[in-house]
């Protein structure tokens, strides 16, 4: 009896480590556009085909030494593809879930937000009583923000006051859009949207039909540092589609 249930241990554990082994060898294509697939580690190698967002491929090998191509630092993968194709894709462009693919792909899409928002901040400095500063923010309550109603898009204004100067302003907190012609170029979600592609571009917590929230109301995609700015998007749906975003901005000035 002991040794059955020794064999019986040992068969499960084999099947645990196997199927640890095989989730290890599977990378999901995590970029919008997808991504070329080459015929040798470099971008001087030939294309072969490219593989769409998401598209599930088996890695074979990595290269021992990393590229730096842009910001990234990361080796050549050798792929095989469902129907045994194979060839060669950048590592920055795989990842090992389609959960951190989806992760990549909020960095993707609002990096650019960031320069959407400081355009915007710009513009009502110019025109505007706006102390560029967040860090002087005199309240944060909802209550005492000030909005100004524009085309296509609502924006909402924090009172600020320097504690040194006594100057008074305004600080650009974000804007909602409800208007497709007021997001910014070459945003990957419009009005109208499924949120099933919602979904497919930035992801789905696993119980529900949000994202990981803060208050459990609204839609978070991501928070992401750059240089200088943090970035926050919510989306506003009714149940099928999507019906407004707001983009939340706040620059490290």
């Amino acid at each position: 009896m002991k040794k059955l249930i020794l064999i019986f241990a040992l068969i499960f554990i084999s099947g645990v480590l196997a199927t640890a082994q095989d989730s290890a060898l599977w990378r999901y294509v995590n970029t919008l556009d997808g991504v070329n697939v080459r015929d040798k580690p470099s971008l001087s190698g030939k294309k072969k085909f490219a593989l769409k967002c998401n598209e599930r491929v088996q890695l074979i090998e990595e290269t021992a030494e990393k590229e730096t191509i842009g910001e990234f630092e990361e080796p050549w993968c050798k792929i095989r593809t469902q129907d045994g194709s194979w060839g060669f894709v950048y590592g920055a462009y795989l990842s090992k879930s389609l959960a951190s693919a989806a992760y990549f792909r909020c960095y993707e899409a609002l990096h650019p937000v960031a320069d959407y928002l400081e355009g915007l901040a710009d513009e009502f400095t110019s025109t505007m009583n706006i102390e560029k500063n967040m860090r002087n923010i005199s309240s944060f309550n909802e209550e005492d923000t000030n909005r100004v109603y524009g085309q296509g898009m609502n924006f909402i204004f924090y009172p600020t006051k320097d504690n040194e100067s006594g100057k008074e302003g305004y600080f650009l907190l974000g804007v909602y859009v409800f208007d497709n012609g007021s997001l910014p170029k070459d945003f990957p979600i419009r009005l109208g949207d499924s949120l099933e592609k919602v979904y497919e571009i930035f992801g789905k917590e696993p119980n529900g039909e949000r994202y990981y929230l803060d208050d459990g109301e609204e839609i978070k995609a991501w928070e992401g540092w750059g240089n200088i700015c943090h970035v926050e998007m919510l989306v506003f749906d009714n149940g099928e589609s999507v019906m407004g975003i707001k983009f939340i901005f706040d620059p490290g000035w």
